[in-house]
C-alpha cells in the first residue's frame, strides 16, 4: 500500500509514463516537470513514490525505470550547492530516508527479474553513500541474502558489498570471511564471480592490520578460476580475473605462496587462442601487474620471465592478415593512430615494455635473444614485425645491458628498413626511432653514419605510411643529435624531405614539417644555408586561404617557421621577421573556432620569436598577450558522471576521470595542458623582455600565477606558476627604482602564498619546486626580504618537511614489507626525488642566511634538533644536509656562529676524512669559510685542521671525477686559512710550499678565485716557495685559465702576476 496520497501517486505514474514516451515533445515536457515541479518542490514525494514503484509496480519495465531514475536523482548535485559531491538524496527528511530504505530492502527480496534486481542493488548502494544516519539493517539483510536458495539474490548481496564495501566494519570481518568462504564454493558462477568482485573491493578499503583476516581465503578464491578456463566460459573468466588486477596491484605478495600456480594458470589462458582476446589480455595484464608491483617475486620465480617473453612475442605476431583487402586498408588508412589500439599485439607490446622496465635486461634479454634472431629472419612477415616491435618495447628497460650490444641490434634492425613488406618497414622505423630515444647520445654519436643514411633511404618508400613513420623516426634521432653529427647529411636529408612536402597525403606533409622543424632546431646555425629555400615554401602555406581540412598543416607550418627562425638566429632571421610576424598576426585574427590548432601553435611560436628578437619583440606584445592571458586564465572544465556504467564507458580524448565519493568527475586535461604551456611562455616573456614586461606583471600575478599555485587539478600548472614567479619579480626589479613599492607589494603577496604552500603541500616534487621558487625570489629581492614571521613559517616548514623526509629514509632502510615488493629502481627513484628536495631546502636556507644574516639566528635555533638528528644518521645525504647548513651559518654569521660550535664542530671535523667525497667537500668548504669570515674565535680551530685538509687532498684518485671537488675545496680551504689565519699555523713556510703543490684548481669555479688570489699574494710577496715551484705554478695557472675556472678581474690579476 502506498504511503503517498492517491493523487500524488497518480501524478507520479503519469510523469513516469511521459518520461518513457517515444514522443520527443512529451518527454521534454515531462523532463521539465520533473526538474521544476517534482525535484524542486516535491522531492520527498518523488523519491518515496519512486521507491514504492520499484517495490509495488506489476510492470517490470516501470520497476526498472523507477530504479534507474531514483538513482540518477539521488546522486544529482543540488542546484543550490557548489560542491560537486553533494547529493539530492541528503536533502530528504530522515523519516523519508528511513522509509525508502525499508521499501528498497523489501524490493530486493521480492524482485524476481535479475536485470531489475541489479538496478535495485545499484540504488541501494547509492543510499549507502548518502550522509544519512547509517543503515544497520542492511548488513543483516545482506548476510541473510547470501544464504538464500535463490542464486540471483545471493549474487545481489555481493553486488551491493562490491559497490559499497565500507558498510563492512572491522567487527564484522570474521563473519564476512565465513560468508566469502562459502560463496567461493557456491554452485552458481555468478555468485562465485560476484564474491570475487566483492572480496577485492572490500580488501581495498581495509588497513593492512585487517588483511590477515581475509588473506587465508585467497586459495579458495583462486580455485574459482580453473573451471572457467574454457572458450565457452571466456566472459565469466574475464569477470573473475578483472578484479584480481586491483588486488595484485595493492598487495602482490599475498599471492606469493601460490605464485607459480597463478603464473601457470595465467600462461595457459594467454596461450589458448580459442579464448576471447579480452580474456587473454586480462590474464596477461594480471601477470604483468605482478612485475609492476612485485618485481623481486617475479625474478625469484624461474619460469616467469621466460614464459612471459615467449607468450608476449607470440601474441605480438597476431597482427594483420595475409589478405589483400586488409593490406590495402592499412595502406589507405589516413588515421595513423588506428593501429588496433585494443588489439592483442598492442597489449603484448605494452606488457613487454613494462616487464623490461621492472625486471631489467639481465633477466629479460636472455629469453628475448633466444627467439629474436630467428623471428627477424622468418619468412612470415608477422614474426619480423613482432621482433621489431619487441625491440621498440624493451629497449628502454634493458638499456644498461643492451647498450654494449647496440651494434648487433642495429645489424638486425637496419636491413629491415628495406623489407619487402611495408608493415615490417614501418615497424623497423618504429624500432629505430625508439632506440634513438632510449640510447640517446650513444646511438647518434657512435652509429649516426649508419642510421641516418638508412632512415633517409626510407623516405624514398612508395608507401606514404612508411614515409611518414620514417620522417617521425628522424625526429627522434635528430632531437638527441649534435649539429656536427647531422651536418654531413643535411643536404641529402632536406632534399628528400622537400620532395615529400609535395606528397598528396596531408599526414605526410604534416609529419615532414615537424621533421624539418626538429632538424632545424638540432642543426642550429648549420641550417642557415637552407633558410632561403625553406621559408618561401612555408610562407606559401601560411598565407594561403585554405579550408578547414588544412588547419593542422598550417599549424605545423607555424611551428616549423618559428623553430627555423630560432635555429638560424637573429641576424639571419631579421630580414623576414616583419613579414613572418604580420603573417602570424593575420592568422591569429582569422581564428574563429576554439578547436583551431593554429591558436595553440601560435602561442608557442610567439614565444620562439621573442627569444630570437629579445627586447625588439616588445612592440608586438599588445597583439600577442590577450589570447595568451586568456589561456592562462583557463578554469577547469568539469563533468559530473553519476552512473558507474557511464563512467566505465567514458572515453573522451583529453579528459581524465577521478572517482570521488561514489561519483566520477571528468576533468578536461587538454585545456589544463594548454594553461600550463601559457604560463611557461609568460615566464619566457618576463625573462627575455625584462623590465619591458612589467606592465603585465600585476595582471599575471593576480589572475593567473598566484591562483595557480593551488590549482589542484594539474600539477604541471602549479609547477609552471611557481617557476614563473622569480622571472616576474626580476621583470619588475629591472623596470627601475620607480617600481620599488610595487616590487615590495608583489613580494608580500607571493611570500605569503609560498610559505602557506610550504607548510601544507603533501607532494614532494611540488615542495621541491616551491623551495626553489622561494630561494630564487629571495635572491632577487635581496637583503632583509623576510620578516620575522616569514622566517618562523619558513623554519616550521623545514621542521615538518625534513621530519617527513627522515621518516621516508627510515622506511627505506627498514624491514621488508610483508605484502608489497618495491623494486630497487623504485627505491632509487624515490631517493632521487628526496635528494632533490633536500638539495633545494639547503639552497633555500643558504639564500635566507645570505639575505637575513644574524637576524635569522633566533629562527635557526629551532632547526637545531632536526640538524642534530640528521647529522647523526648513517646516510650520506642526511649528514650532508646538516653540514651544508652549518657551512651557511658560519659563512653568513661569522663570529656569531661560534656560540653554536658545540653542535657543529665535531661533525664537521668527523667528516673531513669521510669516505664520501661529498661530505669531505662540504666539510672543507666549512673550514674555509670559518677561516675567511669567522674571525679570531675560529682561528686556532681552523689552523688545527690543516693536516686533515692535506690528508683529504692525498686520498687515492684525488683528481677523479668523484673526488676532484673535495680535493679542490680542501686546497682552497688551506689557502683561506693561510691567508686569514696564517699566524696560527705552525711551520707556515713549509705548509705554503706543500700547498702550492696541491694546485691546480680547474673544476670548482667558486674555489679557484680564492686559491689563485692567495697565490698572487705569495708571488707579490716574493715568497721563497714561489721561486722553488715556478714551472708548476705556470702550468697550474694555464690549466685554470684553459678550464675557465678563472675569469674576469681575478684572471687578469693572476696573468699579470705570473707574467711579471
Amino acid at each position: 500500500m502506498s504511503s503517498l496520497p492517491a493523487e500524488a501517486t497518480a501524478a507520479l505514474l503519469a510523469l513516469l509514463q511521459s518520461l518513457t514516451s517515444s514522443d520527443n515533445n512529451t518527454r521534454s515536457t515531462a523532463e521539465n516537470s520533473l526538474n521544476t515541479e517534482w525535484i524542486s518542490q516535491r522531492l520527498d514525494y518523488l523519491m518515496l513514490g519512486l521507491a514504492e514503484q520499484i517495490l509495488l509496480s506489476e510492470d517490470q519495465t516501470l520497476r526498472s525505470f523507477s530504479a534507474v531514475l531514483f538513482r540518477r536523482i539521488a546522486s544529482k548535485q543540488p542546484d543550490d550547492s557548489d560542491v560537486l559531491t553533494n547529493r539530492l538524496i541528503d536533502k530528504l527528511s530522515p523519516e523519508v530516508r528511513t522509509k525508502i530504505k525499508e521499501i528498497l530492502l523489501k524490493a530486493l527480496g521480492s524482485e524476481q527479474v535479475n536485470d531489475t534486481r541489479h538496478k535495485i542493488c545499484d540504488t541501494i548502494s547509492e543510499l549507502t553513500f548518502a550522509n544519512s544516519d547509517g543503515w544497520p539493517e542492511l548488513l543483516e539483510v545482506l548476510f541473510q541474502a547470501t544464504k538464500s536458495p535463490s542464486p540471483g539474490l545471493r549474487e545481489a548481496a555481493f553486488r551491493i558489498i562490491a559497490a559499497s564495501p565500507t558498510i563492512i566494519s572491522k567487527q564484522h570481518l570474521q563473519a564476512v570471511a565465513n560468508v566469502f568462504r562459502a560463496a567461493f564454493e557456491d554452485p552458481s558462477d555468478d555468485v562465485r564471480i560476484g564474491a570475487i568482485v566483492a572480496y577485492t573491493a572490500l580488501f581495498e578499503t581495509l588497513n593492512k592490520s585487517s588483511w590477515p583476516t581475509l588473506q587465508p581465503l585467497l586459495p579458495d578464491l583462486l580455485n574459482v578460476l580453473p573451471p572457467l578456463n574454457m572458450p565457452e566460459r571466456s566472459d565469466q573468466l574475464t569477470s573473475a580475473l578483472s578484479p584480481l588486477l586491483d588486488l595484485a596491484g595493492l598487495a602482490p605478495k599475498l599471492f606469493r605462496p601460490m605464485f607459480k600456480t597463478v603464473v601457470d594458470f595465467g600462461i595457459s589462458v594467454i596461450k589458448n587462442k580459442e579464448m576471447e582476446s579480452t580474456t587473454r589480455q586480462t590474464a596477461l595484464e594480471l601477470l604483468t601487474t605482478f612485475a609492476d608491483e612485485a618485481p623481486g617475486m617475479c625474478k625469484k620465480e624461474p619460469t616467469y620471465a621466460t614464459s612471459m617473453v615467449v607468450q608476449s612475442l607470440a601474441m605480438m605476431t597476431e597482427v594483420g592478415e595475409d589478405d589483400d583487402d586488409v593490406a590495402t586498408a592499412w595502406r589507405e588508412d589516413d588515421d595513423l593512430d588506428s593501429d588496433d589500439a585494443d588489439s592483442t599485439h598492442v597489449a603484448a607490446r605494452q606488457s613487454l615494455d613494462r616487464l623490461a622496465v621492472k625486471l631489467g635486461g639481465a633477466i629479460l634479454l636472455p629469453p628475448l635473444f633466444q627467439w629474436l634472431p630467428q623471428m627477424v629472419a622468418s619468412s612470415n612477415w608477422q614474426e619480423r614485425h613482432a621482433a621489431l616491435m619487441a625491440i621498440s618495447a624493451f629497449a628502454e628497460g634493458c638499456r644498461d645491458v643492451m647498450i654494449s650490444e647496440l651494434s648487433k641490434v642495429l645489424d638486425m634492425v637496419l636491413p629491415l628498413l628495406q623489407d619487402p613488406h611495408p608493415r615490417v618497414q614501418w615497424a623497423a622505423c618504429n624500432a629505430v626511432g625508439q632506440m634513438s630515444t632510449d640510447f640517446a647520445d650513444d646511438l647518434q654519436q657512435q652509429f649516426g653514419d649508419r642510421v641516418l643514411p638508412a632512415l633517409i633511404q626510407v623516405l624514398e618508400s612508395p608507401e606514404p605510411r612508411v614515409q611518414a613513420h620514417g620522417a617521425a623516426a628522424l625526429v627522434n634521432f635528430c632531437e638527441e643529435a649534435e649539429k656536427e653529427t647531422l651536418e654531413p647529411f643535411l643536404d641529402n636529408l632536406l632534399s628528400h624531405l622537400m620532395v615529400l612536402l609535395q606528397s598528396p597525403k596531408k599526414y605526410v606533409q604534416e609529419q615532414v614539417l615537424t621533421t624539418i622543424a626538429i632538424v632545424a632546431d638540432a642543426a642550429e646555425t648549420k641550417f642557415a644555408k637552407y633558410y632561403d629555400t625553406m621559408m618561401p615554401i612555408l610562407f606559401n602555406v601560411l598565407q594561403a586561404d585554405t579550408g578547414k581540412e588544412y588547419r593542422v598543416l598550417k599549424a605545423k607550418c607555424i611551428e616549423c617557421s618559428s623553430l627555423i627562425a630560432l635555429a638560424v638566429g637573429r641576424e639571419k632571421f631579421s630580414g623576414l621577421s616583419q613579414q613572418l610576424i604580420h603573417t602570424y598576426a593575420a592568422i591569429q585574427s582569422s581564428i574563429t573556432e576554439p578547436d583551431d590548432p593554429a591558436a595553440s601553435y601560435l602561442i608557442q611560436a610567439w614565444g620562439r620569436i621573442c627569444r630570437v628578437l629579445g627586447k625588439d619583440f616588445l612592440p608586438y606584445l599588445g597583439g600577442v598577450m590577450p589570447p595568451l592571458l586568456d589561456v592562462g586564465k583557463t578554469k577547469p572544465e568539469l563533468q559530473l558522471i553519476d552512473d558507474a556504467a557511464d563512467a566505465e564507458n567514458f572515453d573522451q580524448e583529453g579528459w581524465d576521470l577521478v572517482p570521488v565519493q561514489g561519483k566520477h568527475i571528468g576533468i578536461r586535461t587538454s585545456l589544463l595542458e594548454d594553461k600550463c604551456t601559457a604560463i611557461e611562455l609568460l615566464s619566457i616573456y618576463a625573462s627575455e623582455l625584462g623590465g619591458g614586461f612589467e606592465p603585465y606583471v600585476a595582471q599575471i600575478l593576480n589572475d593567473i600565477v598566484l591562483p595557480s599555485l593551488s590549482f589542484f587539478f594539474h600539477d604541471g600548472v602549479r609547477i609552471a606558476a611557481a617557476q614563473a614567479i622569480p622571472h616576474l619579480l626580476s621583470s619588475v626589479k629591472d623596470s627601475g627604482p620607480e617600481n620599488t613599492a610595487k616590487l615590495a607589494e608583489y613580494w608580500r603577496q607571493i611570500v605569503t602564498k609560498l610559505l602557506e604552500a610550504l607548510t601544507s603541500e603533501p607532494f614532494v616534487e611540488l615542495l621541491t619546486c616551491f623551495y626553489t621558487t622561494l630561494y630564487q625570489s629571495v635572491e632577487t629581492i635581496g637583503i632583509h626580504s623576510l620578516t620575522q614571521e616569514d622566517m618562523d613559517k619558513f623554519v616550521q616548514s623545514i621542521i615538518s618537511n625534513m621530519g617527513d623526509y627522515l621518516e621516508r629514509v627510515k622506511s627505506r632502510s627498514g624491514q621488508e614489507d610483508e605484502y608489497e615488493d618495491y623494486a630497487e629502481e623504485d627505491k632509487d627513484e624515490d631517493m632521487l626525488i628526496d635528494d632533490e628536495l633536500v638539495g633545494e631546502v639547503n639552497k633555500a636556507i643558504h639564500s635566507v642566511f645570505k639575505a637575513q644574516r644574524t637576524s635569522f639566528l633566533p629562527n635557526f635555533e629551532k632547526l637545531l634538533p632536526v640538524l642534530t638528528e640528521l647529522v647523526a644518521r648513517p646516510e650520506v645525504e642526511c649528514r650532508e644536509f646538516s653540514i651544508c647548513v652549518f657551512d651557511d651559518l658560519i659563512e653568513f654569521c661569522g663570529p656569531d656562529a661560534w656560540r653554536y660550535n658545540e653542535v657543529y664542530l665535531q661533525p664537521l671535523a668527523a667528516v673531513l676524512n669521510d669516505e664520501s667525497a661529498a661530505l669531505r667537500q662540504a666539510s672543507a668548504y666549512g673550514f674555509g669559510v670559518a677561516a675567511q669570515f669567522g674571525g679570531e674565535v675560529f682561528s686556532s680551530t681552523v689552523a688545527s685542521v690543516v693536516p686533515h685538509l692535506f690528508a683529504t687532498i692525498g686520498v687515492p684518485d684525488a683528481r677523479s671525477d668523484e673526488n676532484v671537488h673535495a680535493t679542490e675545496n680542501a686546497s682552497a680551504a688551506i689557502a683561506k686559512i693561510l691567508r686569514f689565519n696564517g699566524s696560527q699555523v705552525a711551520n707556515i713556510d713549509t705548509v705554503i710550499d706543500a700547498w702550492i703543490q696541491t694546485l691546480p684548481i680547474v673544476n670548482d669555479e667558486e674555489a679557484a678565485p680564492y686559491a689563485y688570489s692567495f697565490l698572487v699574494d705569495l708571488i707579490e710577496q716574493h715568497h721563497p716557495a714561489v721561486q722553488k715551484h715556478i714551472p708548476h705554478i705556470i702550468d697550474s695557472v694555464k690549466k685554470a685559465l684553459d678550464a675557465k675556472a678563472l675569469q674576469g678581474a681575478t684572471a687578469e690579476r693572476v696573468i699579470r702576476a705570473v707574467q711579471g
